[in-house]
C-alpha cells in the first residue's frame, strides 16, 4: 500500500505481533509505507488496514494463481474507495526466452492462444533436445492431459491444488515446501511419505532433473509460474531427462503491470490525484 505520512497505527489484537512496517520516501508531502503481515485476509481486513494507514493506493503483488487474494484485494479497494493496482511476475510463455548459458540465442514460443501447443520448445547449451510442451488453463485439464500421456509425474503445482491428480488415480511423486500445512495436505489427500519430495526454493536445472529422476517422471507438471518462480529451469530440466512437461496457463489478469517502471509511475499517479 501507499500511505501518506501519518504515522502507522497498529490495529493488531492484544497477543498478536503487528505488521512490521518498513518506510521509504515517496515524495515531500507522502511515505511508502510496506507492512508485512501473515494470515490470509478478507476484503474487509485488506481495506481496515488500508484505513488505517491512510493508503492511497492497494497494490496487488500475490502470486499469480491466488486468484482469490487478488479478488479479496480488487474488493478491499473499492470497499476503502482506493486505486487498485495489480503488479505481477511477467509470464515466461508466449514470449522470447533467452535460454541459460552463453552464446544461447533466444527462442520464441507462441502457445498463449493455442489449446495445446507441443514441439521441441527449447534447445539449452549442453542439450540436443527440446522439451514436449502441452499447456492448459486449468488443473483438472492438467491432470485429463497427464492421463493420456501415460507415465508417472511430478508435480510442483502446489498442494492446495493436487486434489484432481489424485482423483484421476495418476501415478505421480509431488515437490512441496518442506512447511507442516504441506504435508497435512499430502495426508489428508492419501499421498504417501515416498512420494513427497520436501525442498525450498530457489531450484537450479540441476536440482529440478535430479527431483525428475528421483521420482522416476516421464512427465512434469508445473504452472506458468515466470521467469522469477524457476518455470525456465523446470523446463530446462525436463528436456534434460528427457520428460514431456504440462504447463498450467495463468489465469488472464487484464490490466496487469509487469515492470517495476510502470509501477512507479502509476503510483506516481495515483499520489497526484
Amino acid at each position: 500500500m501507499l500511505c501518506n505520512s501519518t504515522p502507522a497505527r497498529s490495529n493488531a489484537p492484544p497477543g498478536r505481533t503487528p505488521p512490521a512496517v518498513r518506510r521509504t520516501d515517496a515524495g515531500p508531502n507522502h511515505t511508502a509505507i510496506m507492512l508485512t503481515d501473515t494470515g490470509p485476509k478478507n476484503a474487509a481486513g485488506m481495506a481496515a488496514a488500508a484505513a488505517g494507514h491512510d493508503a492511497i493506493a492497494i497494490v496487488d503483488c500475490s502470486h499469480p494463481f491466488a486468484t482469490e487474494a487478488s479478488e479479496q484485494a480488487l474488493k478491499a479497494a473499492a470497499i476503502a474507495g482506493l486505486p487498485y493496482l495489480r503488479f505481477a511476475r511477467a509470464p515466461l510463455i508466449a514470449a522470447e526466452i533467452d535460454a541459460a548459458g552463453s552464446g544461447t540465442a533466444a527462442v520464441t514460443i507462441e502457445v498463449a492462444n493455442a489449446d495445446e501447443y507441443r514441439k521441441p520448445a527449447f534447445n539449452t547449451v549442453g542439450l540436443s533436445e527440446g522439451v514436449d510442451l502441452f499447456t492448459v488453463d486449468s488443473f483438472d485439464a492438467a491432470a485429463a492431459r497427464m492421463n493420456a500421456l501415460g507415465g508417472r509425474g511430478l508435480l510442483t503445482v502446489g498442494t492446495l491444488n493436487l486434489k484432481p491428480f489424485v482423483q484421476a488415480s495418476l501415478d505421480f511423486s509431488v515437490r512441496i515446501l518442506p512447511i507442516e500445512e504441506s504435508f497435512a495436505d499430502c495426508e489428508r489427500l492419501g499421498i504417501k511419505p515416498r512420494d513427497i519430495i520436501a525442498a525450498w526454493p530457489p531450484f537450479s536445472v540441476e536440482f529440478n532433473a535430479s527431483c525428475l529422476r528421483q521420482a522416476g517422471a516421464s512427465v512434469l507438471v508445473t504452472k506458468d509460474s515466470g521467469r522469477e518462480g524457476g518455470l525456465l529451469e523446470k523446463l530446462q530440466a525436463a528436456a534434460a531427462v528427457a520428460a514431456a512437461a504440462i504447463l498450467i496457463r495463468r489465469p488472464p489478469e487484464p490490466g496487469a503491470i509487469h515492470e517495476l517502471d510502470e509501477l512507479v509511475w502509476q503510483l506516481a499517479a495515483a499520489v497526484k490525484t
